[in-house]
């Protein structure tokens, strides 16, 4: 004999148990408008009795929303981004939004890869650090065509007209470089991130403005063009200080290429800051503990991925159409790591 399934619960079981009307249990579950407590209470009872689940794809394809956004990131090894992804989170989760999270790995291909899993997906909106300009921009073709929205964060696409949330890079490397500057230091190198990203080249362009205001002219020895990662900032590192004329002070513009300079010049006995002055573009709760504390910029990574979130809900709920560009200050936060540079007779 076949055993007959168990008919799953509906909302109609839901609304009858707790002696209400079908649309009220479906505000409560969805938020929609205002229930009293005490019937909010009644409708969870029964809910919970019951063990009601909501078809939630079959109520997103009704709607045309699925209450689900994706976010893809360039490298989820880089702690900055952990900030920026619990930025959007926390914020979405007021709202009983779902996260969708892709770490591209600064490569195109995978980046491409996530764009078009996630267009399947059907998500309402995308946030994303791109990779690369143009070929980012062509890939996000997919989601502009349907007028999906998109907000970048951290990086800007030039010639993509969409929202997007930045920090102050020309400023924050500016106010770096002229700190050093004021202590006495003509010859800073740079090591940058890739000149294809705006992350890259606003850094190098605070760089070089901060010479030029203070008339030091440029030596384009002392540019070397970094990863992102802890191998460029090594890498860099070694070019710079084995350079005939090495810089006294070294600028690097992200958090993991700092830890890439700091191990090249533990290994050649350089001292910081006696010997060699070190700047980060990217504040670390733990620099504070190295020896010595190291001198950096901060960024408000948390509040990076908060405002893109809200940029994407101006958007989605009420209706925004004109694009909007948000610039975030940075904050110069001087510890240990520089100092005069040294003379010699």
């Amino acid at each position: 004999m076949r055993r007959q399934e168990k008919k799953s619960p509906t909302m109609k079981d839901v609304a009858k148990l707790a002696g209400v009307s079908i649309s009220t249990v479906s505000h409560v579950i969805n938020k929609t408008r205002y229930v009293e407590k005490e019937t909010r209470e009644r409708v969870y009872e029964a809910i919970q009795t019951l063990g009601y689940r909501p078809n939630i794809l079959a109520s997103s394809l009704r709607k045309k929303i699925t209450n689900t956004i994706g976010l893809i990131i360039s490298n989820i090894t880089n702690l900055f981004y952990p900030e920026v992804v619990r930025g959007v989170e926390d914020y979405l989760t007021k709202f009983n939004y779902n996260l969708i999270l892709c770490n591209s790995d600064e490569d195109v291909e995978k980046e491409k890869n996530y764009i078009e899993v996630l267009f399947s997906r059907r998500v309402d909106g995308l946030i994303i650090t791109p990779s690369k300009s143009s070929e980012t921009r062509e890939n996000l073709d997919l989601f502009r065509e349907k007028n999906i929205p998109i907000v970048l964060v951290d990086r800007k696409i030039e010639g993509l007209y969409e929202d997007v949330v930045l920090v102050d890079n020309v400023k924050g490397t500016y106010d770096a470089i002229n700190y050093l500057i004021s202590l006495g230091h003509k010859r800073i190198g740079i090591i940058t991130g890739p000149l294809d990203t705006t992350t890259g080249y606003e850094r190098l362009e605070g760089y070089l403005k901060a010479l030029e205001d203070n008339n030091i002219k440029k030596d384009d020895n002392l540019i070397y063009e970094g990863d992102f990662k802890e191998k460029g900032g090594y890498e860099g590192t070694s070019y710079l200080l084995n350079l005939k004329n090495p810089p006294t002070a070294i600028f690097s513009s992200n958090n993991l290429m700092v830890l890439g300079s700091l191990k090249r010049i533990t290994e050649i006995g350089v001292k910081i800051p006696s010997d060699i002055s070190l700047i980060s573009f990217d504040d670390m709760e733990w620099f504070p503990y190295f020896s010595p504390p190291l001198t950096a910029v901060y960024q408000p990574a948390y509040e990076l991925g908060e405002t893109a979130v809200k940029l994407l809900f101006e958007r989605l709920k009420r209706g925004r159409k004109k694009k909007k560009e948000v610039i975030l200050p940075t904050k110069l936060v001087i510890r240990e790591s520089c100092a005069p540079p040294k003379k010699y007779d």
